[in-house]
């Protein structure tokens, strides 16, 4: 291969590994010179015909052969004495080769004309130029000359000739040529582009750990700047957010609800990056802090699932959940991290999965009375990951090798999961074959609640039923089969509809029946609409119900609909599949009495007290005055006050009586930490206790406990959406019960060993 000295600065370092390749591959081609002259001149027969040019163009090929394996072999001591001196002879002895394979081939062209022989020569020279201008992409000039020697004799050799058929070569030979100049220069660009930015980055990286060694030494200062910087970034983005949450209910145009749709989108990506942000700092530092509440496990997981299920069924992704049955309703931690750690890990599965099935699986076992240990597999059918990417993917900024194209974000999302589950005294790892999907898993250690409420019971109508389900995927039937069989439901399975027609007959000809047809609809499957039609026009299975699973895209086809209109006894499912709504369906097929749900998902969306109950906003900023008495009008709160500061609340307190106060916590005059406190020193030990909820862009780590610690008694970050805000209200202003005295019962109900099961 070929060397010149290349001007500039450049890394000496980075030459002397490009030399060094290309000394390496250069031997190579000195074995392909040898092998194709050798094959042409004596098997081809050439040496009979023109002797003297084999015997001249051999010679040379030889003599030049000889002398670069010699300078190849003594490549330490001639570059240690010098890279330019060593370079030079390099190119030179490239040069001489090159020249010398063009007498070669301008040889073969004058005795043998267009032969084999010729063809074989043009085709190794084509190779030896694509060679060329890959290996020596670092210089430029070199490229140019080499390959300059190799095309440009044989191109003049065959122009002079002005027969047709040379001529054309001639032609196709100029054009190959100029198309190879001009990759080989987009090639040398390229080349030290990504050399200087792999300087760059090295560099940026040193910085970068000169200034974490500063910031070990300046830890307090860190945290106190990124709970400044957090609240002032918050503040504007509640406003912003907020105000599109309101504008969303206004009369906008299509093209109107499209710009809301991408500014709230972004918001909340802007948000997300915060958040990444400040919880890997608060997890670096070892300073992370869990809430402690009672919540659903299966509502965080249909959460997950459903906000997912579109974003996966637009790449033609299966995503189901398969949930243990002895999963408690109720437990004790911190759900909005679960639903960090688990909204984190899904969305990777769908966004490096291309084909197949995402599953999520939950299981629990006790370890003590009292206490539960949460264990949830997300399994894909991705690319899968290599040894070195298992041990390196929950580091931060790591990214699986092949993940760069369809990567985004801050390469910190498994690295804060890790940090967050061994917060809440769990483990998180991954299981993974190349070619083969990825399973990673994660634990939490909960604690268990005695109140276990039954989400739905038991409708004996649909007892011993028979359901058949026709294809589906590993996932799918699994849900299918768990839940169904609490409900004492007889579940058989089949892989295709054909086999389910066959299956349907047989059926009624021996006087058996199924009570059901479930339909698992895949991505781009025409034939399932069509089975469904012939056996609802079949006079001997036409009584028998179909459910239709199938995503929301294919639900609002024409075929679809079609279908649906024509078909009364065919009923469609949305995928995601989830337990509540398959109830419905199966009770709406049967005509069963649908049974109430005790599911605080499906509670109605207005407050029982929100028209008579009195709230005290405290709140500085005129904007987030504005989002806040929009969202609680919204919210059907209309008796709401407002105020600027700490003081003016207290004034306001003394003149009249409210049911809750919204604080904010840095206000000018008096903040809301020294406003709370002067509220419980003003209140009796048996009077009336008025609920604070502190509502505050300050987002720190510890900030909530330095909320509670002032007095008050809930805590809300901004932004704040309508949906938190309707949660918080709901909690002190629905429920007619003493919150505080619930949960101490339950904490001396876990002591005493109480666990349900």
């Amino acid at each position: 291969m070929a060397m010149v000295t290349h001007t500039g600065a450049r890394d000496r370092k980075v030459l002397k590994h490009i030399d060094h390749a290309a000394m390496k591959s250069s031997m190579l081609v000195i074995f392909c010179y040898i092998i194709v002259f050798s094959w042409v001149v004596v098997p081809g027969g050439f040496y009979e015909r023109a002797m003297l040019p084999s015997i001249l163009a051999g010679a040379f090929i030889a003599v030049v052969s000889i002398m670069r394996i010699g300078l190849n072999l003594m490549f330490d001591s001639v570059y240690g004495g010098g890279p330019l001196r060593w370079r030079r002879l390099f190119d030179f002895l490239t040069y001489l080769h090159a020249g010398s394979w063009s007498f070669f081939i301008v040889s073969l062209f004058v005795y043998d004309g267009l032969t084999a022989n010729t063809f074989l020569g043009w085709m190794s020279t084509g190779i030896l130029c694509s060679i060329t201008i890959i290996n020596s992409a670092a210089y430029l000039s070199t490229v140019r000359i080499q390959v300059g020697l190799l095309l440009l004799p044989t191109i003049v050799a065959l122009a002079i000739s002005l027969k047709p058929t040379p001529v054309f070569f001639a032609v196709g030979f100029t054009v190959y040529y100029f198309l190879l100049m001009h990759y080989a220069a987009f090639l040398y660009a390229i080349f030290w582009d990504r050399t200087e930015l792999r300087r760059a980055l090295s560099k940026k990286s040193m910085e970068l750990e000169q200034v974490v060694i500063v910031e070990d030494k300046s830890f307090i200062a860190k945290q106190e700047f990124l709970s400044t910087i957090t609240h002032e970034i918050r503040t504007p983005m509640n406003n912003v957010l907020g105000m599109l949450s309101l504008l969303q209910d206004s009369d906008l145009n299509s093209a109107q609800r499209e710009y809301h749709r991408v500014a709230t989108h972004s918001g909340e990506t802007l948000l997300e990056l915060i958040d990444d942000i400040l919880d890997f700092s608060s997890i670096s530092a070892g300073e992370v802090v869990l809430q402690s509440v009672f919540f659903n496990v299966r509502h965080i997981i249909r959460n997950c699932v459903e906000m997912l299920g579109p974003l996966a069924h637009e790449k033609g992704l299966e995503l189901s959940y398969v949930c243990d049955p002895h999963i408690p309703l109720r437990v004790k931690g911190d759900p909005q991290r679960l639903n960090q750690v688990l909204t984190n890990l899904m969305s990777n599965a769908v966004k490096y999965s291309d084909s197949g099935e995402v599953i999520v699986e939950v299981h629990m076992s006790f370890p003590a009375p009292g206490e539960g240990v949460l264990r949830i597999h997300v399994r894909d059918d991705g690319p899968g990951l290599s040894l070195h990417d298992q041990r390196e993917i929950f580091e931060a900024f790591n990214r699986p090798e092949d993940a760069e194209p369809r990567a985004h974000g801050t390469g910190l999302g498994l690295a804060i999961c890790r940090g967050l589950v061994t917060a809440m005294k769990g483990e998180i790892g991954v299981f993974s074959k190349e070619g083969q999907g990825s399973t990673f898993w994660f634990t939490s250690l909960l604690k268990i609640s005695t109140q276990q409420v039954e989400t739905l019971k038991t409708n004996l109508e649909m007892m011993n039923k028979h359901v058949l389900v026709v294809g589906g995927t590993k996932g799918i039937n699994r849900f299918l089969q768990i839940e169904m069989e609490q409900w004492g439901i007889h579940l058989d399975r089949v892989p295709e509809g054909d086999e389910a027609v066959k299956i349907l007959r047989t059926a009624a000809r021996e006087g058996r029946s199924f009570d059901l047809l479930i339909y698992n609809v895949a991505f781009n499957d025409k034939q399932s609409l069509m089975q469904s039609a012939l056996i609802a026009e079949d006079p001997h299975l036409c009584e028998i119900p179909q459910i239709l699973l199938t995503s929301l895209i294919q639900r609002g086809t024409m075929q679809a609909v079609r279908h649906g209109r024509q078909c009364s006894q065919v009923q469609f499912l949305t995928k995601p599949v989830f337990k509540e709504s398959l109830y419905r369906c199966l009770s709406s097929a049967w005509a069963c009495e649908l049974l109430p749900i005790n599911d605080p998902l499906h509670a109605e969306p207005v407050l029982d007290a929100g028209g008579n109950c009195s709230i005290l906003l405290v709140e500085d900023n005129n904007v987030n005055q504005m989002v806040a008495r929009g969202m609680l009008k919204k919210l059907g709160c209309h008796r709401v006050s407002v105020v600027s500061n700490g003081q003016e609340a207290l004034g306001m307190l003394a003149d009249r009586d409210f049911d809750l106060v919204l604080m904010d916590c840095l206000m000018p005059v008096m903040d809301g930490y020294m406003a709370t406190q002067e509220i419980r020193k003003r209140e009796s030990p048996d009077g009336r206790h008025l609920p604070v909820i502190a509502m505050t862009a300050n987002n720190g780590e510890g900030e909530e406990s330095r909320c509670l610690a002032a007095g008050m008694d809930d805590f809300l970050s901004k932004p704040v959406s309508s949906e938190m805000l309707e949660d918080m209200l709901r909690r002190w202003l629905g429920e007619d019960i003493d919150r505080a005295a619930v949960i101490n019962t339950h904490d001396k109900e876990f002591q005493q060993g109480q666990i349900y099961h």
